[in-house]
């Protein structure tokens, strides 16, 4: 009777306990489903819920293939590149500009050759796809960091895998980006819609930002750069890949604000950078985002409002990109080519040497951040 006894205990808690694990993964599938902290599913977006994301970028190079993948919609025109490719992009508005479908697959601190198999998969998955907008960074053209991204698998399925859906149903890490979102729209309930579209202009830790990104592409990219000169033959194979395919490619170079070209300039790489930019002109065309402007010259203040740290413009100056991009062309962006190439570094060496002379305490305010 005690063995009976005991055996019907061991059942009811394995029963209790496999109805839990259940109840505990069809729980977390649907949170993950319904909260969608990465904007894949799109099924439900509620004010005060999940209209904001910002666990967006948090697993990006496990999600944005499947979110392409699941996007019914047909995709016009496709930016590729790093988070300078995107932190400016208002995908709506670049839509309501074009009366075109403008999608973003940017991937921070994404590599030249994870750009260009990026784009390369977008144009497989959505072959509809008539346009590509492709960021380049001077960055990313280091030998040394050129292959270090993660790369992305050429896709062999244009439709979502099981190995792609369950870390996005299934995952512990997913469900804690689902609390963390449905935290933060409860706390931006009321201007929702500012923070969704990073519209906010106003900066008050702009000096907070500013010395992080001179420190960060100190450590991470600008010392022992050494520029890669073999990068610009990928560009022309994927170009060429791209136009078999009916698909026009438009290279820009990202923006960057002053501090970051003082930084380049303290580390005895400017002529190197300007290398970078006559070497692309010399093999492509391209939109330049980054030359010495009234734009990337703000002071660096809790009101200013183009660039949000030393290498990531805002939407405010984003918008001004998209109409030079797509109706006339403004003082936001030059058209470099190899016939003008040679002139405008000139002008840009000349207009910097002025920027230094007349404004050394911004000067001095980068050196004291590279202590």
């Amino acid at each position: 009777m005690k063995n009976k006894f005991k055996y019907s205990t061991i059942k009811k808690y394995n029963v209790l306990l496999i109805v839990i694990i259940i109840f505990t993964v069809l729980f977390t599938a649907v949170v993950n489903y319904l909260v969608d902290p990465f904007d894949i599913f799109r099924v439900l977006k509620m004010k005060g819920f999940n209209l904001i994301k910002p666990c967006l970028t948090k697993q990006e190079r496990m999600t944005k293939i499947p979110q392409l993948k699941l996007l019914k919609d047909n995709i016009d025109i496709i930016y590729v590149g790093s988070s300078k490719s995107g932190w400016w992009l208002d995908t709506d508005y670049h839509s309501k500009l074009t009366g075109k479908k403008v999608y973003s697959e940017t991937l921070s601190s994404s590599s030249p050759s994870e750009t260009i198999i990026m784009a390369e998969n977008c144009i497989l998955i959505h072959p509809e796809i008539k346009k590509v907008y492709f960021g380049l960074d001077f960055f990313s053209f280091s030998k040394k960091f050129y292959n270090t991204a993660i790369n992305l698998d050429r896709i062999n399925d244009v439709k979502l895998t099981k190995q792609e859906l369950l870390p996005l149903i299934l995952s512990l890490d997913t469900f804690n980006y689902s609390i963390q979102t449905v935290l933060k729209n409860r706390k931006h309930k009321k201007n929702a819609s500012n923070v969704k579209n990073n519209t906010n202009t106003l900066n008050p830790r702009a000096e907070h930002y500013f010395k992080s990104t001179v420190k960060k592409y100190t450590r991470d990219y600008y010392s022992d750069y050494e520029l890669d000169y073999s990068v610009v033959n990928d560009l022309k194979k994927f170009e060429k890949f791209a136009n078999s395919r009916n698909v026009e490619v438009v290279f820009f170079v990202t923006p960057s604000h002053i501090v970051d070209i003082i930084n380049i300039y303290e580390h005895g790489l400017i002529n190197i950078y300007y290398e970078f930019k006559k070497m692309l002109a010399n093999n492509i065309n391209y939109y330049d985002l980054s030359f010495i402007s009234k734009y990337n010259t703000e002071p660096v203040s809790p009101e200013m409002i183009y660039y949000r740290d030393a290498v990531h413009a805002t939407n405010l100056l984003g918008k001004l990109f998209a109409q030079s991009f797509y109706q006339k062309p403004n003082d936001s962006v030059l058209v470099i080519n190899n016939q003008n190439v040679d002139k405008y570094i000139e002008e840009d060496k000349l207009n910097l040497e002025y920027y230094l002379k007349n404004n050394q305490q911004t000067v001095k305010q980068v050196r004291e951040w590279l202590k």
